[in-house]
């Protein structure tokens, strides 16, 4: 388990999630390749329960002696990964690597909204105008001159909701919890519930290509082992607005990835990129300032 010493436990954590960030930057491209043969349930079934199987079964009998609320907060994060990855997942597949991570970083942009909503206090000016800027970024991005926007980008901007309210929850429940445990709880959820839906939602293939168990086991390991124990270790020592900040990173790495493998925006594209992220960065210094 990741540990942070008082005296580095803010840069610690602060480089555990940049770690995080660049991992979860890289696999949007990983995963768009797959999901050419593969459906996005069944991606993430097999993804999840790998991990799971990682990660779960040495802490059974931890988790089977953990307290209620372990479960039953645990799930509860869970189920909203779970809609946040599906939706991610499954917008993939008609947006681009780009355009996805950067309309996923709006959750940035919504944490102040909604943690201003849970505590029933009306959003700072500056969470207004950082939630402006971002609206043009989309809309610069998501919709080139003479389109409308198209259904993966609208999936992936439901999927930025729900990572918005797992920042806010792991935030609140991140200090009570064992973190490999509470990692472990949300990793089962996910992978059941995909489990669940796969059949359901379309035909798993015969044969998988060592491209998409490549994408499987990166994503598997290091994006759901080994980046959720971090970013749930981290935030026990730093605040979610910060987290927030620091992941703001996510959307840069997937860029860069994608600019390497030959994904290329309009300079429309860009401008929209660049309005997001002086969002997500103008949200979270204020929130902080605050």
């Amino acid at each position: 388990m990741f540990r942070f010493t008082q005296r580095s436990s803010t840069l610690a954590a602060d480089l555990a999630l940049v770690v995080v960030a660049f991992i979860w930057g890289t696999t949007f491209v990983l995963v768009k390749g797959a999901l050419q043969e593969i459906g996005p349930f069944a991606f993430l079934a097999a993804r999840f329960w790998i991990a799971f199987l990682v990660l779960g079964l040495p802490l059974l009998s931890r988790l089977w002696r953990g307290e209620r609320s372990l479960w039953r907060n645990g799930g509860l994060l869970g189920v909203v990964l779970f809609a946040a990855y599906a939706l991610q997942t499954a917008g993939l597949r008609t947006t681009s690597a780009s355009k996805a991570a950067f309309i996923t970083g709006l959750s940035v942009v919504l944490v102040p909204l909604l943690a201003a909503l849970w505590l029933r206090q009306l959003p700072r000016p500056v969470a207004w105008l950082s939630a402006l800027l971002a609206t043009v970024g989309l809309a610069l991005l998501s919709m080139p001159l003479g389109q409308s926007l198209v259904v993966g980008d609208g999936l992936v901007l439901g999927c930025a909701l729900m990572f918005a309210i797992h920042i806010l929850l792991v935030g609140r429940y991140a200090s009570r919890y064992d973190p490999l445990a509470l990692s472990a709880v949300q990793m089962g959820v996910v992978a059941l519930l995909s489990g669940l839906v796969a059949p359901w939602a379309e035909p798993w293939p015969a044969r998988l290509s060592p491209v998409v168990w490549g994408a499987v086991l990166f994503t598997a390991l290091l994006a759901t082992v080994l980046a959720l124990v971090l970013q749930v270790s981290a935030q026990r020592r730093t605040p979610p607005h910060r987290a927030a900040l620091l992941l703001t990173l996510e959307p840069v790495f997937a860029a860069l990835a994608a600019y390497f493998l030959g994904e290329r925006l309009t300079p429309q594209g860009w401008m929209g990129c660049a309005l997001i992220l002086i969002a997500m960065v103008m949200a979270e210094v204020a929130e902080r300032n605050n």
